[in-house]
């Protein structure tokens, strides 16, 4: 369907439909070519006819020319592709713009929503593509505008700025999470500790510098006192400490060499004439040994006859361990066997020794008491003496060599208490030393931290400046743009209320009681007066006086946005009586917009009404709904044209 749009006033598309041929549907296919709707939604609003063969495709597709003359088409699309018996969620959603024949390069549907929404904000498009609903929402009470606040903002301009303020002060608010302001005392601060460090720095590399140099001195004395005492005592320097743990040692050295030597002694008097014939041990052992076993065997011997009645006997007694009792035959027969068992085995042995078993034992025990004993390491314990009594002379000899005569004896002494004092000074100034190297690295790594701490500070001293004016600005812009609010605001619900006042005077039957319209400008509250300055409450208005107020309402809304959109109203006349009819028709439809599609049933737009209008159509059709095949045809001219 067309709705062309001419240039010589005639600004009317007007479509003629009986209830139910699909008026209001042509004003929800733009709203849901333009904005999309639920799949559920589309899937109830598909022809049964059609969903019963399978075919759930729906396509909205809409075409209009923007105030810079680019041709805008936007393609919406349902489908449930291959799908044999398609439910609700199998409807697959798409979207195409073309812009001048080119489709827009956009890579998902959500920008392609965002470019449809910023040329025709969806806020707004309730004010001028309505039905009798809306009105009615308009019109239903003293308060109903306060409810449309926001819509109103929208359709004024005003929610767009007030968005933009609110977008500046969130950038500035981001801006401000991670700023850290950096003042000119926060730079001075840190220079001058870098300052302070430097200073410290300096005194502490001085100091060094006198403590190496004292140290090099006493080195090159202790040097001195060396070669001197070197080249005089023809032996290498020791200090005093050196030569009291050599004493030491020599003292200890003695007193193991003592305890040594009583050690020996004691082993020679004690163990020595039996570890002489330590090499006889082992043959007397074997010799014990032997006449040991012979007495035992002789023992058998002499006891073999009752030791083999007592076995025999005990083979049948208590019970036979043949199993039934020997016989006579069979006890002589063993009795003979064991009997050269016990005589047979008896070794000869000459009795060299013929000790009683206690004193074979004793023996035993003497000579295991001897091995255990020390006596056998006494060649070692003779080295060990040895090489301590060697070590005491070494010792002694060292200690000696300090000279023969006394002022020998002194130069000795003080030399040696010259490299001594020379060595404590060195020891104490290299502790120093050591500490200051130290503390200088530490110095040193603390300026460094400092030095990067404040070249940050100088970059952050930068960046903080800039985004404190960044954030100032903000703040500027932000108080700019409510100030700019506050101004429109006032401006444009001037204009509103001019223009709200200036069609309620053309379409309301009781305009000369009406002195004007007041609108607040916080809460868009809306309070008519009458010509005694009096306050007519809505509700007291009749329903068509409050729908009049709506109209009026609206189109003072259209008027002020300065919008150049088309207006689409559906059934606006159903509730109104023939004078405010009357009025609508000549002078509210003639003036609504530059394009105006007025949907209406053949009572509405009536045969006069149409007349009214005709001077304004820019054209007209018809919408034909078919029972029989569930759809609705277009066909050129209005019911009766």
């Amino acid at each position: 369907m067309e709705f062309p749009q001419s240039d010589n006033g005639k600004s009317i598309f007007l479509v003629g439909g009986m209830n139910g041929a699909g008026k209001t549907s042509v004003m929800e296919a733009v709203n849901i070519c333009l904005y999309g709707e639920r799949a559920d939604n589309i899937f109830k609003s598909i022809n049964h006819k059609e969903l019963a063969k399978g075919n759930a495709f729906v396509s909205f597709e809409l075409e209009f020319t923007t105030d810079s003359f680019e041709t805008i088409l936007v393609k919406r699309t349902w489908s449930a592709n291959a799908c044999e018996h398609p439910l609700a969620k199998d409807l697959v959603e798409k979207l195409t713009v073309v812009k001048d024949g080119k489709r827009v390069s956009v890579q998902n549907k959500e920008m392609w929503q965002d470019y449809i929404n910023s040329t025709i904000p969806k806020g707004i498009t309730q004010f001028f593509f309505f039905d009798g609903e809306k009105i009615q929402q308009v019109a239903a009470d003293d308060h109903s505008e306060v409810l449309l606040k926001d819509s109103l903002e929208a359709a004024l301009g005003i929610k767009y700025i007030s968005r933009l303020a609110d977008d500046v002060l969130y950038i500035k608010q981001e801006e401000r999470r991670n700023f850290v302001d950096v003042s000119d005392e926060d730079i001075e601060f840190k220079e001058s500790e870098l300052k302070k460090e430097s200073r410290k720095l300096k005194d502490k590399q001085d100091e060094l510098a006198d403590t190496q140099e004292q140290l090099a001195e006493y080195k090159r004395q202790k040097e001195e006192a060396s070669k001197r005492f070197k080249s005089i005592f023809s032996i290498d320097p020791e200090s005093s400490e050196v030569i009291k743990q050599k004493e030491k040692k020599r003292i200890s050295l003695s007193s193991q060499s003592s305890q040594l030597d009583s050690q020996i002694k004691q082993l020679i008097e004690q163990y020595l004439p039996w570890a002489m014939a330590g090499q006889l041990f082992e043959p007397l052992k074997q010799q014990i040994e032997k006449e040991h076993t012979a007495q035992q065997g002789k023992f058998i011997a002499e006891n073999a006859s009752e030791l083999t009645r007592q076995i025999v006997y005990t083979i049948d007694n208590p019970m036979p361990l043949t199993g039934s009792p020997l016989n006579e035959r069979q006890k002589e027969e063993i009795e003979r066997r064991l009997l050269a068992l016990f005589s047979g085995n008896q070794e000869q042995v000459e009795k060299i020794l013929n000790l009683s078993d206690r004193d074979a034992a004793r023996v035993l025990n003497k000579m295991e008491e001897i091995e255990k004993s020390d006596i056998l390491q006494l060649q070692d314990l003779i080295s060990q003496k040895q090489e301590i009594d060697d070590e005491i002379d070494n010792i002694q000899s060292s200690l000696q060599s300090r000279g023969n005569s006394r002022s020998e004896q002194e130069l000795f002494d003080d030399l040696q208490e010259t490299m001594e004092s020379c060595q404590i000074q060195i020891g104490r100034l290299s502790v120093t030393a050591n500490n200051l190297q130290e503390e200088i690295r530490i110095v040193e790594s603390r300026i460094k931290d400092i030095e990067i701490e404040l070249n940050k500070l100088y970059d952050r001293h930068n960046s903080s400046q800039e985004k404190k004016q960044f954030i100032d600005e903000c703040d500027n812009i932000a108080n700019m743009l409510n100030a700019y609010i506050i101004k429109l605001r006032k401006s444009k619900i001037q204009l509103l209320r001019d223009k709200t006042f200036e069609m309620y005077l053309r379409l309301s039957s009781k305009a000369d009681l009406i002195k004007s319209i007041d609108i607040d400008e916080k809460t868009y509250e809306m309070t008519i007066r009458d010509k005694n300055d009096n306050v007519i409450r809505k509700s007291g208005l009749s329903a068509g006086e409050k729908e009049v107020f709506a109209i009026s309402l609206l189109w003072g809304l259209a008027q002020t946005s300065q919008l150049n959109l088309p207006i689409i109203i559906d059934t606006p006349l159903s509730r109104l009586d023939s004078v405010h009819r009357d009025n609508i028709v000549r002078q509210y439809f003639p003036n609504a917009a530059s394009q105006v599609i007025i949907l209406s049933t053949d009572t509405e737009v009536d045969s006069n009404y149409f007349k009214n209008l005709e001077p304004y159509l820019s054209g007209a059709a018809r919408l034909i709904f078919n029972r029989n095949q569930q759809l609705t045809t277009v066909s050129e001219g209005y019911f009766w044209n």
